[in-house]
């Protein structure tokens, strides 16, 4: 056992730890591991020897990155983080404390689109740049011209295909499916594998204007987390196979050389850990799946979601926020929302109708009861 994790081992039999909150608690090991390997691989510093710019550059990395880190442990990490440098005894606790907290909103940000602060910036790898910097160096020190255009060219923005070349490839692609091996054995027919595969790179270009070898990883998680799932004629043995067809796609594309390494890493990224959600919305009808995706979006920005009166107030106060996401992911089948909601009005509008015919029956009925009838009986008498 390194001295790291033994420093660790006691920790989580202290009364410190104790002091934690049960959430704080049940991440408290994994952060500390994450964030001690994070802090040794990028600072070559030890837990006793943190300082407060290192703790600001790993909070905001590869740390927090991983599609696999919740909510719940995105808000266990900076109580955990003082806790135990308190534990450790830290000569710069203070300015440890304040770093963690100054650095907190930003990390939050970072969480939840799964990137670095760099990767959300588009800025390049730090490991590249630094290694661009020491060729530069090596270059002068040896007495080559370098020019900072030859070190580090921008990359010009990517072009977005012609329509109808877009479409062509989308068209050839449909046709190797029925071939290409990657979609052999699946659960799912060749036929609705060639439905989901055609969605999903005409929605990639239609909604978010990115052709091959131009997918963002955001972009990829919208449409096939959320924009797929609300497709009104998908089924629901489709939707449970989003995360496998894709997944045969982009292997396919990357053994035909259609995408390169990089286009690969962030397309099988964008699916980790996306199938347990899907098999959720697969078992909801329709309007079920948007309000859960509605929810979902709403948990993502911290909020407590199992409390119906903190959701509320939320969303009252995020009205345009909430609107504008529900608005992206419904914005492909926005043909379909109008219809839904003209059959809707109809049917509202025909009900009113209905009860007012009956309203104006009953006032036009004539007056009959016990009274009359004994009126009548008395006239015969007479």
């Amino acid at each position: 056992m390194s001295e790291q994790e033994e420093h660790i081992k006691k920790f989580l039999n202290s009364s410190t730890y104790d002091q934690l909150s049960a959430n704080q608690q049940k991440h408290a090991q994994e952060i500390l591991t994450r964030f001690n390997k994070y802090m040794t691989e990028e600072h070559q510093l030890d837990d006793t020897a943190w300082t407060p710019q290192a703790v600001k550059e790993v909070m905001i990395g590869q740390f927090i990155a991983d599609p696999a880190l919740t909510n719940s442990f995105g808000i266990a990490v900076a109580p955990v983080l003082k806790a135990y440098q308190k534990f450790l005894g830290n000569a710069q606790l203070s300015a440890l404390e304040a770093a963690i907290d100054d650095q907190r909103p930003t990390m939050n940000k970072c969480r939840k689109a799964h990137q670095t602060l760099a990767e959300m910036n588009g800025e390049p790898e730090k490991k590249a740049s630094v290694a661009k910097k020491t060729v530069a160096k090596a270059a002068t020190q040896k007495g080559q011209k370098t020019t900072s255009e030859k070190v580090q060219q921008p990359s010009a923005p990517a072009k977005l295909i012609p329509v109808g070349k877009m479409k062509q490839e989308i068209s050839r692609i449909k046709k190797e499916v029925v071939t290409a091996p990657e979609f052999k054995g699946k659960d799912l027919s060749i036929a609705d594998q060639q439905y989901l595969v055609v969605e999903f790179l005409q929605l990639m270009y239609q909604e978010c204007h990115q052709g091959l070898n131009q997918w963002r990883f955001n972009d990829l998680q919208l449409v096939l987390g959320m924009m797929m799932p609300l497709d009104p004629n998908i089924t629901k043995l489709e939707i449970l196979n989003i995360v496998p067809t894709a997944q045969a796609l982009f292997d396919y594309l990357k053994r035909t050389d259609q995408i390169d390494m990089e286009q690969y890493r962030v397309a099988l990224k964008s699916i980790a850990h996306m199938q347990t959600s899907q098999n959720m919305l697969a078992s909801m009808e329709r309007r079920q799946r948007t309000t859960q995706l509605m929810l979902s979006y709403i948990q993502s920005q911290g909020v407590n979601t199992d409390d119906v009166k903190k959701t509320e107030k939320w969303m009252d106060a995020h009205q345009s926020e909430v609107a504008t996401f529900m608005r992206s992911i419904l914005s492909p089948w926005g043909e379909y929302e109008r219809q839904q909601l003209h059959k809707r009005q109809q049917a509202s509008q025909q009900q009113a109708l209905v009860e007012k015919d009956r309203q104006l029956l009953r006032k036009k009925r004539a007056p009959q009861g016990i009274k009359f009838s004994k009126k009548r009986r008395k006239r015969r008498k007479k």
